[in-house]
């Protein structure tokens, strides 16, 4: 009886004009808290981030070795970077093996980038077996899985150089702010919306469980669109990626399929030795409901079929060219 009291008289303030106030300067807090929330650890806590992802041996943080660095160089001097640009640029070797970006080029805070630890592989024999875990399992280098991520570990010079101006590209978007305005939004106008039916329909003055329901569905709706505008943002942004990349030139158009074809292999090798679903039988991402990224299948068709495009293009010209 007395727990149902108390019930009340919460269900009574925040339904009074105080508790009314009280939730708005809430709810103000709540918008500014999940704007900042997103956006802060990408531009003034950047290193601090850095730090969470960087791929350190015995303690010590690894150096990204001279040629990889030299690598990133190429990267950006492909890129036509201006020597600003390349100053808010701070490549770092990256925990695992697949390329990182945060922050970005659009702030003073610059960006940093994540080059993989194996891109200091020359050869497969470079490979240190004790040295490559994933979740702390070692890896069975004799299966024909083993042998797979072996031979996908290994990314030629102009992959790697295809792999670095793609972070590049994608550092260089407001996406950090985009991806920090959605949910401060989408939270913004999911207590507009309550509150404006609370007030139209006199919900104030009905059971609490009938608000709770309310609130239930509007938050739904709110998480839907926020997904939404998230991933769509993310795929949107990985196809004009590609396309940019595709007008570095012929050369990268190749290095793009040998490079998504390699990072397919080592997702399918990866799902066979660790036994679960992380990525699908053809090594993409897999997601159980949302889409969180351009599938990797697709983002490599669409190399081949430029690389395709090309090459007409070329038998073409050669057969003018032995007409006239």
């Amino acid at each position: 009886m007395q727990k149902v009291k108390k019930a009340g008289r919460w269900s009574a303030y925040f339904t009074s004009e105080k508790g009314r106030k009280f939730t708005l300067r809430l709810a103000a807090g709540a918008t500014i808290g999940l704007f900042a929330a997103n956006f802060i650890p990408q531009t003034l806590l950047l290193e601090k981030y850095r730090e969470t992802v960087q791929c350190y041996r015995m303690g010590v943080e690894r150096e990204i070795p001279d040629k990889v660095k030299k690598r990133v160089e190429m990267a950006m001097e492909k890129l036509q970077l201006s020597k600003f640009e390349k100053s808010l640029i701070k490549p770092f070797v990256v925990y695992g093996f697949d390329n990182f970006h945060a922050g970005s080029t659009k702030y003073n805070s610059g960006a940093i980038i994540g080059v993989p630890a194996n891109y200091s592989y020359g050869l497969p024999s470079d490979i240190n077996p004790q040295d490559v875990r994933f979740r702390n399992q070692l890896i069975n280098w004799n299966s024909e899985s083993g042998k797979l991520l072996q031979e996908a570990l290994v990314l030629k010079e102009d992959e790697q150089i295809f792999g670095i101006c793609k972070s590049i590209l994608q550092a260089q978007t407001h996406k950090i702010l985009l991806d920090s305005i959605y949910p401060a939004a989408t939270f913004l106008i999911c207590y507009s919306s309550a509150n404006g039916i609370n007030q139209k329909f006199n919900f104030y003055a009905r059971p609490m469980s009938l608000r709770l329901t309310l609130y239930a569905i509007i938050g739904l709706f709110g998480l839907g669109v926020w997904s939404f505008s998230k991933d769509f943002t993310q795929v949107y942004l990985d196809g004009e990626t590609d396309k940019e990349l595709c007008k570095l030139g012929p050369e990268f158009i190749e290095a793009g399929v040998r490079y998504y074809d390699k990072i397919l292999k080592k997702n399918m090798a990866l799902r066979t030795l660790l036994e679960d679903d992380t990525y699908t039988a053809k090594g993409n991402e897999n997601y159980l409901v949302r889409q969180k990224s351009m599938p990797l299948t697709v983002r490599k068709s669409y190399f081949e079929l430029r690389l395709e495009e090309l090459r007409k293009q070329l038998d073409e010209k050669q057969d003018q060219a032995a007409a006239s």
